[in-house]
Formats: C-alpha cells, sequence, structure tokens
C-alpha cells in the first residue's frame, strides 16, 4: 500500500541534491571551516557607561576582567565614539580620557568570558601558620576599611580561632560566624569591618571586610576579591568575596552566599583587593550598568568569520547590524520554519492536533527567553484565566475585533502582573515573559474558549496539552547546539527543509493516534485476514 508519493520522493531528492552541492562547494570550494564556528560555552557581558561632563576635562578608570588559570576573556571591543582616549594597562585598567567634554556620552565595552568553578581541599590537623613570607606581609595589614588591629575584631578572632587550633576548624569557625550570625542586608555605600561586626549585619562588602579582618588579626594572610555574579540580566551590583592564602594558593569563600573554599563557576573577577571597580573625575556625571548574556556558541564570531565567502547569506548581518538589528533575531527567524517542520510531522504522522496551524512553533519561541518550565507555568495561567474571561464574553455575544481586543489587553495584563511577581520573587529571567507573542496567546485564549463551548471542556484541555507538547519539542529542537550552529554557517539547509515537507505532505497512511484509536478494529481485521488465508489454504 502507497505511504508517499513517488513524484513528492523524486521532487523531495533533487532538493537534497542542490542542498548539499551548495554546502560542498561552499566548504571545498569557498574555504568555510566549521572549526572557526566551535560551540564556546562562556557568557557575552556589555559594559555600558553614561558620562556627562561640563565643559571640562573627563578621567574614567574602570578595573576589567582578569585573565587567569579559571577564567579566560576574550573578543574584547570597545566603543567610545572618538570623544574619549582609550589605553589599558599591562595590569588590566582601562582609562578613558576627554578634553573639554560637555554634555551626554556614552562609552561601551563589550567581552566574552569563559569561566570554571574550583574546589580546594584543605590540609588537614594543620596549624594555624606563626611566620608568613615577605610577599605575604601586606595581607596581614589592617587599613581604613579592614580593622584589623581593632581590639574588638581581635578579640572576636581569638574566640573563633584560639591558640592550637588547626587551620581549617579555623577557617569554618570564622567563615560561620561571617555567613550565620552576620546578617546580610543591602546597604547604600560602602560598610567597614568594624560596623559590620557591631551591627552583626552587612552587605556583601562588608562581610567579606569582616572576614578578612577576622583572618588577618589570626595571622592568616587574606584579601577581597571583586567581580560579577554571571546570570542573564541587567545589573549595577558588583559582588565581593574573599581569597586566603592556605599553603600555596588563594583559597576562594563567600560567606554572602554559601561557598565553602570553592568558586563557582558564575563569578567573574575584575579586581584583586579592596579596590574601587570604577574611579571617575568628580565634577562629571556618571551612570553604568552591565548587561549580561549566557551563550552555548559564538554566533556573531561565526559569521564575522567567513564575511568575505561571496555566498555566506547572514554576512549581510555585519551591515543590518548597524540598524540594532540583531543576531538573535536573525537566528529566531531561521529557526522558525524548522519548528514548522516539527509541527507538520506532529500533525500529519503522529496525528496530534494543536490549536492554530503554527502556533506551537511561535510559541516555542517565547519559550527561549523564560525557559520551558517558567514559559510553560506562565502560558498555562495566561491560557486559562483569559480563556475563563472569554467565555462570558462569547456568552455576552460581542462581535470577534472587539473581543479579541479585551483578549489582547487581559493577555498584556497578565503578563505584566506575572512580570511583577516573579522580580518580587527574585527570578529575574521572569522579566522575560514579557516578550511573549502576545497576538499567539490571544488567539490560543479565543480557540481554547472556543473549544470549550462547541466540544467541552475536556477537548479543550486535550487540544491545550497537544499545543504545550508540541510547543516543547520545537523548543528542544531549537534548542539543539548543533543545529543552530549548522544553521548559522549553511542556511541553505532551509531548502533540505523543504524536502522533508515534500516527503511528508505526500503521506497517505494512517496516523500514529489512528492506529492507537482504531486499534481494536485493526486487530479484529487481522483476525479475520488470518483466518480467511487459512480457509483458502484448506
Amino acid at each position: 500500500m502507497k505511504r508517499f508519493g513517488r513524484l513528492e520522493l523524486i521532487s523531495a531528492g533533487v532538493v537534497f541534491l542542490i542542498t548539499a552541492a551548495i554546502i560542498l562547494y561552499k566548504i571545498y570550494g569557498l574555504g568555510y571551516s566549521m572549526t572557526t564556528i566551535k560551540p564556546e560555552d562562556g557568557y557575552f557581558i556589555q559594559l555600558i557607561m553614561t558620562v556627562t561632563g561640563n565643559g571640562q576635562d573627563c578621567n574614567l578608570r574602570v578595573t576589567l576582567p582578569i585573565q587567569s588559570d579559571r577564567q579566560t576573556i576574550k573578543y574584547e571591543r570597545e566603543s567610545s565614539g572618538g570623544d574619549f582616549k582609550y589605553t589599558i594597562s599591562p595590569n588590566r585598567v582601562a582609562r578613558w580620557q576627554g578634553k573639554d567634554l560637555a554634555g551626554e556620552y556614552t562609552i561601551s565595552y563589550t567581552f566574552f568570558a569563559q569561566t570554571e568553578a574550583q574546589s580546594y581541599p584543605l590540609p588537614k590537623d594543620k596549624a594555624i601558620p606563626t611566620e608568613v613570607a615577605e610577599f605575604l606581609r601586606p595581607y596581614l595589614e589592617p587599613t581604613e576599611r579592614i580593622q584589623a588591629d581593632a581590639s574588638e575584631i581581635v578579640q572576636q578572632a581569638y574566640a573563633l580561632a584560639p591558640e592550637g587550633m588547626d587551620i581549617e576548624t579555623a577557617m569554618r569557625n570564622i567563615y560561620n560566624f561571617c555567613y550565620s550570625t552576620i546578617a546580610y542586608k543591602t546597604v547604600k555605600g560602602p560598610t567597614d569591618a568594624l560596623t559590620a561586626l557591631r551591627l552583626v549585619e552587612a552587605s556583601c562588602n562588608g562581610k567579606n571586610r569582616l572576614m578578612v579582618a577576622l583572618l588577618r588579626a589570626r595571622g592568616i594572610p587574606a584579601r577581597m576579591a571583586n567581580g560579577l555574579i554571571l546570570q542573564k540580566n541587567r545589573k549595577r551590583t558588583t559582588h565581593a568575596w574573599t581569597l586566603v592564602r592556605i599553603g600555596d594558593a588563594w583559597v576562594p569563600f563567600c560567606p554572602t552566599n554559601g561557598y565553602f573554599a570553592e568558586i563557582p563557576a558564575h563569578y567573574l573577577e575584575l579586581a584583586k583587593g579592596d579596590k574601587a571597580v570604577f574611579v571617575h573625575t568628580k565634577h562629571i556625571g556618571f551612570d553604568w550598568r552591565f548587561v549580561i548574556q549566557h551563550q552555548l556558541s559564538h554566533r556573531e564570531q561565526a559569521v564575522f568569520t567567513n564575511a568575505n565567502n561571496p555566498m555566506n547569506i547572514l554576512s549581510v548581518w555585519t551591515s543590518l547590524k548597524d540598524y540594532h538589528i540583531s543576531l538573535e533575531l536573525i537566528m529566531i527567524i531561521l529557526m522558525i520554519p524548522i519548528g514548522a517542520t516539527v509541527v507538520a510531522f506532529a500533525r500529519n504522522l503522529i496525528g496530534v492536533l494543536p490549536f492554530g496551524t503554527f502556533m506551537p512553533a511561535l510559541i516555542a519561541v517565547s519559550f527561549r527567553d523564560t525557559g520551558l518550565v517558567l514559559g510553560a507555568l506562565f502560558f498555562l495561567i495566561v491560557i486559562v484565566v483569559c480563556a475563563s474571561v472569554d467565555v462570558i464574553l462569547m456568552r455576552m455575544r460581542l462581535l470577534h475585533v472587539p473581543r479579541l481586543v479585551i483578549m489582547i489587553t487581559l493577555v498584556v495584563m497578565s503578563i505584566m502582573a506575572l512580570s511583577v511577581v516573579c522580580l518580587k520573587l527574585g527570578y529575574s529571567t521572569g522579566a522575560a515573559v514579557s516578550l511573549f507573542p502576545m497576538a499567539i496567546l490571544s488567539l490560543t485564549c479565543e480557540r481554547f474558549a472556543q473549544t470549550v463551548l462547541e466540544d467541552g471542556l475536556k477537548a479543550a484541555m486535550q487540544r491545550m496539552a497537544a499545543t504545550f507538547f508540541v510547543a516543547a519539542a520545537c523548543f528542544f529542537v531549537y534548542e539543539l547546539e548543533f543545529l543552530q550552529i549548522i544553521i548559522v554557517a549553511f542556511p541553505e539547509l532551509l531548502l533540505a527543509n523543504i524536502g522533508i515537507n515534500l516527503i511528508l505532505g505526500s503521506w497517505t497512511g494512517m496516523r500514529l493516534m489512528e492506529y492507537y484509536r482504531f486499534r481494536e478494529l485493526l486487530r479484529s481485521e487481522g483476525n479475520e485476514s488470518a483466518a480467511g488465508g487459512g480457509h483458502h489454504g484448506a
């Protein structure tokens, strides 16, 4: 029994051959190299600084991220529009100098950071050292904000780590005191070690200044580190932790977030010591923020690598970029046909019937911003709330367009409310829900309510479950690292997508769900055929 059309199979084969020919020509004829777009796990970070001058000279100094054995910095770019002289010193301090600046200026510094987690086993039964090397002596000295010689701090240090205690136990006692006893509290301005001890509360800077002071008071070399917590968001805060010299290593501790003798992968170090990341001329207006984006492959670098190849369609992005069209947007557009193929497969071969024809593929795009779990929660809440209201509106016999306007309004209000709730609860990715395709959700709400009225709640719930199932499948396809990289290098693979749909469109057999629904009938037909065959043989 024929399942696929012969003409369609031949046509699909021709399309596949054309696609393969183009790819092979680009690899062997034009020198495309897949090694140049090898996946890189890391963070794309942009530091945006706004300087407001009043006609005088301006000087700005910024501590840039450090190269070390656990963090690599690459693809650095600076943009200040030619209004500033830009230099970087060997110790990774950037300086911007401007002459007679009046008005507002924007400075941008971007880079790609790769970091890794590290943990350090502490020595067992090793005493606190009584002497340290000469180069470590500065890390025992008191400072203006780290009052290691203050009587209250010295008394507390010896109470936590008395004479004769081994260094591992001493470290745990001092760490636990700063982590558990000193409460965390966000404060404006710096908090010194003595103030943190007296108030029994402090921000991350105060907690770590106190920890460093206690350690120095007990003769253990320690210093602060300043950096960023790498999370996908915009932030105007840095983070501090403590580095302790134990043996031949500087061992990290974070009494704010609970890391003992370890540093997680999402910590990026900017400066060693109790130093300000930003130092600027006092008479200027100054503001800054970091924009952090986690990415699994540096697709932008891949585009630039092959930008001069004549068949690189995405090289046009190097021009579109000037009009603020992101590569991520182009990637989403290129991946939507792949998601649509997933929908076609689910409908034509499996027999799953979601709301709308390609709504799941579009809904899956929004999951890329929120993640699948959070996106599913928002999807369910918005659909149920708005569809319930739509049932009431339909019973009021409102016309279609005004009813749809009301639905879109409710979707917007629901999305904004959910965003606020998530941000209040500390889920920063909740803000991304505002990027949901609101019109698509509104139409899905309307279809849900219409199905409830026409076919009942059970049928509507089944269609909604099917919609989410297919949207989740599209999401997982969108997130395939290898597929994203291939599409960047070879957008002509979308021709192969046409070939796949030529095959899917010619299917004339039963769907998988129909085999399940009619299993009893098929089984009885099979038994009758077997019986008939046996009688004929007799």
